[in-house]
């Protein structure tokens, strides 16, 4: 009988093209990816991947299966919020995906949250990765665009100017240091970037980074001015010629299947004092 593990680490494999980074992905063994694998391979009578060294290439024949699969995760992942959504209980984990903690440090909040809800067990996301709902329950995110797909609400505005090292901003023409965001790496670079055409024509980008945090610590070594939180430290001085630059919004955001969850639910309005 088919059985339903054996799809999932099928679509596992597909999307990551490799067994470690599924095995990584599905929080188990390398040999319990390849074990299902080869039962399901089994079951359908049919290869599904070819083994080469570059990693994991899905055939003609899985290919065809892989959309089956897909919809297969999707309702099984799509039961499984519902029924989490009706979970009222304030017991249990929630999954929480926080931005870089030099944007904004939201720890004191979820202490507090922690302190009036023991029973509920905190787990927190990867901040370099892009777990956004319903990957998580929840999801604090800095963005001027949050998916139409999810809701939630904007908790407060977060204030960004040009900053440097005071030798850094006394200069006639200073060098500019961008960084990406791992949920939004385009529209974040994008936004920096016309911040900068406000100022000049052709800016000398110095470095472009991976986060916030490392335009910070570069911004602080003297690599040249970042647009970063507004003050960002008392090392670092802000750029006398800054333009006005709109804040940004921290969004408080969730999947609509998962908001009646009594865990989801204490945290949203618990956050409304903050």
């Amino acid at each position: 009988m088919l059985q339903w593990d054996q799809v999932r680490y099928f679509v596992a494999v597909a999307h990551a093209g490799s067994v470690s980074r599924a095995a990584g992905e599905l929080g188990v063994s390398h040999a319990t990816v390849l074990r299902q694998v080869a039962r399901l391979e089994q079951s359908l009578a049919t290869p599904l991947f070819e083994h080469r060294q570059t990693g994991y290439r899905i055939t003609r024949e899985g290919q065809e299966l892989l959309r089956l699969a897909e919809e297969m995760a999707a309702n099984a992942d799509a039961l499984l919020r519902r029924a989490a959504g009706r979970d009222a209980t304030l017991t249990g984990d929630l999954r929480i995906a926080l931005p870089d903690p030099t944007l904004c440090d939201l720890l004191p909040m979820l202490k507090d949250f922690k302190d009036s809800h023991p029973a509920i067990r905190l787990l927190l996301a990867d901040s370099n990765e892009r777990a956004t709902p319903p990957e998580v329950d929840v999801s604090l995110r800095i963005t001027d665009a949050p998916p139409e797909a999810l809701v939630g609400r904007q908790l407060r505005r977060v204030p960004f100017a040009f900053q440097g090292t005071a030798e850094r901003c006394t200069e006639p023409r200073p060098r500019w240091i961008l960084w990406r965001d791992p949920i939004e790496p385009g529209a974040t670079l994008a936004w920096q970037q016309q911040q900068l055409s406000t100022i000049t024509r052709a800016a000398d980008i110095a470095l472009e980074v991976a986060s916030h945090g490392e335009a910070l610590a570069a911004a602080r070594a003297g690599f040249g001015l970042a647009l970063l939180v507004a003050d960002a430290g008392d090392d670092l001085v802000t750029w006398p010629e800054t333009p006005p630059i709109a804040p940004r919004s921290l969004w408080l955001l969730t999947h609509p299947d998962l908001r009646r969850s009594g865990r989801v639910r204490a945290f949203m309005q618990h956050t409304i004092k903050f």
